[in-house]
């Protein structure tokens, strides 16, 4: 899937580096889920040159020597210096075509681009891009771009288009929240589960990654307390406390704690595990 970087939102609105950065280090966040997810991030041949603040481009920034830059510099000059450039293949047509954003021709730009590929965008902060939906008019036409502004909502959203699978969307979701999947096999996991089964798992789940361990120790519709049976003694589990919550008022959910965090081993559906502890 092709994201492309918005360069028309940096014009020079940011105050100050610091604040840009601020802004940077928080899209890095969803940068390194697109990278995980092996999508391509294209950007335009002249976006290391766009401007940052009123005195300083984004080149001039990454080879700066501010300590703060220092410690994302080989970011910077990935993003800035290196391929891939959707100019080198590039899809839309000015010649042949119009394209309208906010009163503005956009010819020439990624998100001209961004409307003959998947329809993604991704912005830094700017007041012209603040909403998720950003409507271009080609021609006639009119034609959505999904503008990626947080990293958890643009998951969720490609998690809804089945553009990854959901134990990926659980591992990067749920990520430095208080539930883990790293261990979870899609045997045991969600390959027991159909659709409809999977959305009501990922809504307990995001509630649960949203409560704090005191309030899930006395949540009534969880019922979050030890397993008292024997499955997972045969298991490389057998040294570990495992405990079970409920996902739905039948569906089960077991896995161990440790410290602050859940690590999930295993979905049940049908209550055979949990009847028998």
């Amino acid at each position: 899937m092709d994201i492309l970087l918005n360069e028309l939102s940096l014009d020079g609105q940011f105050t100050d580096k610091d604040i840009f950065l601020d802004n940077l280090e928080n899209l890095l966040y969803t940068i390194k889920v697109i990278e995980q997810l092996k999508f391509s991030l294209l950007k335009d041949y002249s976006f290391f040159n766009s401007q940052v603040t009123n005195s300083e481009s984004f080149i001039e920034i990454a080879q700066s020597k501010d300590n703060r830059v220092r410690k994302l510099k080989s970011f910077l000059l990935r993003l800035s210096n290196n391929p891939p450039f959707w100019n080198t293949e590039q899809e839309h047509n000015c010649s042949d075509n119009s394209y309208i954003f906010n009163s503005n021709n956009i010819c020439e730009t990624s998100l001209a681009e961004s409307c003959e590929r998947d329809k993604f965008i991704l912005s830094f902060k700017h007041n012209d891009y603040l909403e998720y939906n950003l409507l271009i008019k080609k021609n006639t036409n009119k034609i959505n771009l999904y503008n990626i502004l947080d990293r958890n909502l643009f998951l969720d959203y490609i998690f809804n288009l089945d553009k990854i699978i959901p134990l990926e969307y659980c591992k990067l979701r749920f990520k430095n929240t208080n539930l883990d999947f790293t261990l979870l096999d899609e045997i045991t996991g969600f390959n027991l589960l159909n659709k409809k089964q999977v959305k009501e798992y990922i809504s307990s789940f995001i509630k649960f990654s949203l409560m704090e361990w005191i309030n899930i120790d006395n949540d009534v519709g969880f019922q979050y307390k030890p397993y008292t049976g024997d499955i997972f003694k045969k298991t490389k589990y057998a040294m570990k406390n495992i405990k079970k919550f409920r996902t739905s008022q039948l569906y089960r959910c077991f896995g161990y704690r440790q410290e602050n965090i859940f690590y999930v081993i295993q979905f049940e559906i049908n209550h055979k595990i949990s009847d028998n502890g």
